[in-house]
């Protein structure tokens, strides 16, 4: 019987080793996009731009800081995380404590909440970008 509890365990920690790897990768993905959509929102946005659209542009601005910020610090959780599962899963004695599943919870919380935040900064820097575009008239039919 302590057999099958032990290795229910071990496959349980596997688990939460792997979901942590797919969690850091998708953070250093984000993180890497934020700095990609901060090096284009530098260049192409304009004095001009800049104050007929001031509001929208403190807002993108500050929220690319924040995503990155947020990144930063939810990807050294996660790698100490991952450290954590990582000698839980050699050593013989394994104990998960409530404390260490809530952790869990709170991560996936921080991640969701990231990934709802990053799609409204991808909105309206799309939406501040589309200001930008000059409006090109559409042919429906093609030229013969």
């Amino acid at each position: 019987m302590q057999t099958e509890v032990e290795s229910q365990l071990s496959f349980e920690l596997q688990e939460m080793y792997l979901e942590n790897k797919e969690w850091l990768s998708d953070i250093l993905f984000l993180g890497d996009e934020m700095r990609f959509f901060q090096e284009i929102f530098q260049k192409l946005i304009t004095s001009p731009v800049k104050q007929n659209n001031a509001e929208k542009v403190e807002f993108v601005n500050a929220s690319l800081t924040d995503l990155q910020e947020r990144s930063n610090h939810l990807k050294c959780t996660i790698n100490n995380r991952q450290h954590v599962l990582e000698s839980m899963l050699k050593d013989e004695v394994k104990m998960i404590t409530i404390a260490f599943i809530e952790e869990d919870t709170v991560i996936v919380n921080e991640i969701k909440a990231l990934l709802a935040t990053d799609k409204e900064v991808k909105r309206e820097l799309f939406a501040l970008i589309e200001t930008l575009q000059p409006k090109v008239k559409t042919q429906k039919y093609p030229i013969l």
